[in-house]
């Protein structure tokens, strides 16, 4: 049985200011998987995420890289990608530039990266607008440009954190259906932030409910991955029944959260 592509035991995170992020949180995450982080504002998600992503230092617990040290991240041909809220667009370099970026700072020869940008552009739709800069493009297209960034290093782990959190609800819901897609045809493994309880419902194959004060995970919901994630499935009585099943996990998370947070005062 191969390894998880990330484990991580008892982690967790005290600030300098003495204020308590996450207490340990245990996560494992399979090769295929799609796990999103739900819960209220506070609880962590980000934190989380920031920490695997090594742009934060865990304060205690063990992360494991498929089954090794977490410094082996990039190596050996296993690569993570990060989409932030924002597109962090470089205004000044063409699309096809800011999608070549990661590629560039490898030192990948030219053609090879140009072509890898243009199919990375091609996966999300936007193969035609590859010489346009950001000013010129929606906020739904930069969205997509920054999701073409993170691919075209070919990620054994994608980390997003709310990428579609500043989009109106029908790009919104049309980028969830497209990054449904693309995990399912390129077997993405998916760790994602999110603060819309239906979008969870819709990406996820696990929902990790997230309580705060400290930040916790309060429980774990599975969802079927064979599910075929398109607009029947959006208008099901499933869909339906697995958002107001994740609406009662999370309103009983936010009422713990409010419970320590009376403790405490």
């Amino acid at each position: 049985m191969s390894s998880p592509v990330l484990s991580l035991a008892s982690i967790e995170k005290v600030f300098p200011n003495g204020v308590r992020g996450l207490s340990p949180v245990d996560l494992t995450v399979e090769k295929g998987d799609f796990v999103t982080l739900i819960g209220p504002s506070g609880c962590g998600k980000s934190t989380l995420l920031k920490l695997i992503a090594n742009l934060h230092t865990p304060s205690g617990g063990k992360m494991n890289w498929w089954g090794g040290n977490f410094g082996d991240v990039g190596r050996k041909g296993r690569r993570m990608a990060f989409v932030f809220q924002d597109a962090t667009l470089m205004p000044w370099a063409t699309i096809a530039k800011n999608v070549r970026l990661p590629l560039d700072l490898e030192k990948v020869d030219r053609s090879t990266a140009d072509k890898r940008a243009l199919a990375a552009l091609e996966r999300v739709g936007l193969g035609h607008v590859t010489e346009h800069y950001p000013a010129q493009l929606s906020g739904g297209m930069k969205m997509r440009v920054s999701i073409a960034r993170a691919l075209v290093t070919e990620p054994d782990l994608l980390l997003m954190d709310e990428p579609f959190g500043a989009l109106d609800e029908f790009t919104r819901n049309r980028l969830d259906e497209e990054m449904a897609r693309l995990c399912y045809e390129d077997g993405l493994t998916t760790l994602f932030v999110t603060h819309a309880l239906h979008e969870a419902a819709f990406l996820s194959s696990r929902v990790m409910v997230m309580a705060a004060r400290p930040g916790r995970i309060h429980a774990e919901y599975e969802i079927d991955q064979s599910i075929l994630r398109n607009e029947e499935f959006r208008l099901s009585d499933q869909f339906a029944g697995i958002s107001r099943e994740l609406a009662i996990l999370l309103e009983d998370a936010s009422r713990e959260s409010m419970i320590q947070q009376e403790m405490r005062a």
